[in-house]
């Protein structure tokens, strides 16, 4: 067993040198050194002060405590209830000579930065939930655009075919009426070798050759209908050829903001993980 005066000379010691930590740590930290019952030092940090002066009891369910009766290191968050407002403290217990715990030295800090980090791992991963889904929907939404243009690139193909059906037919029909037309002629000069034996035939001729020529203007303006048809279907496949594959780009792209939203929310269990940390004793 050590006697007072080793103990106060070996207390003594650390009253010497923890003052010194506040000003070799990057971090805003307060040092405090107890006896078994009461603080001996506190040097407050610049954000955290716990208002302990030499003499203040140690408070029962603190870092303190609980080191010195577990004889061991202790890295604990407390809440404001405590001393105002919220910390992490580190305890080390004090050992004398004889292994007796004498005291414990012991540093804190706000829990502010714990804190914030958390706040944006929590806002982050609320973004990147959003993001996923808002990913999803779209990727979604995209496969519905390119399964409807794809039917439409069809329907067009396929009224591209139709077109040229339809020309075909134009062509047989302007065929006919040629011939109709030619039949029409040969007919009116049947009509006037016969001389008047041939006027009603002649009136017949006359009409077939009408009707040849009328059939003949409205061909030309089915032609000129058909032939615009063609081009309107050959431009609007063209450009659901472009759309698809601007979709395709868009969807891949989506596949890609997915993959980075991933590895993003890889990053904010990191971050909680991190900031978890700050008050554990992981050592």
């Amino acid at each position: 067993m050590m006697n007072a005066e080793e103990k106060n000379t070996f207390l003594e010691h650390f009253l010497y040198v923890l003052p010194f930590l506040n000003e070799l740590s990057v971090k805003d930290i307060g040092v405090g050194l107890t006896d078994r019952e009461k603080y001996l030092l506190y040097k407050p940090g610049k954000e955290l002060d716990m208002n302990v002066s030499p003499g203040t009891l140690i408070k029962p369910g603190s870092a303190v405590v609980q080191a010195m009766e577990e004889k061991r290191r202790i890295v604990v968050r407390g809440d404001k209830t405590l001393f105002g407002m919220p910390y992490i403290a580190v305890a080390c217990p004090v050992f004398g000579k004889s292994g007796d715990v004498i005291g414990c030295a012991v540093i804190s800090e706000s829990a502010k930065l714990q804190d914030t980090i958390k706040g944006m791992a929590s806002s982050l991963s609320d973004n990147i939930t959003m993001l996923a889904s808002t990913t999803e929907e779209i990727s979604a939404q995209s496969e519905e655009i390119s399964v409807l243009i794809s039917t439409l690139a069809e329907d067009s193909l396929n009224s591209q075919v139709q077109v040229k059906n339809t020309s075909q037919v134009i062509g047989m029909i302007k065929n006919v009426a040629a011939q109709t037309n030619l039949l029409g002629l040969n007919a009116a000069i049947e009509a006037a070798r016969v001389g008047d034996l041939g006027r009603g035939f002649s009136v017949v001729a006359e009409e077939i050759r009408k009707l040849s020529t009328n059939s003949t203007a409205s061909i030309k303006e089915i032609d000129t209908i058909i032939n615009m048809v063609q081009t309107d279907s050959d431009r609007i496949y063209h450009n659901l050829t472009r759309i698809k594959e601007a979709v395709s780009q868009i969807a891949a792209a989506i596949i890609n903001v997915a993959s980075a939203a991933q590895e993003t929310g890889d990053l904010v269990h990191q971050l909680n993980a991190m900031a978890d940390n700050l008050s554990s004793d992981n050592k």
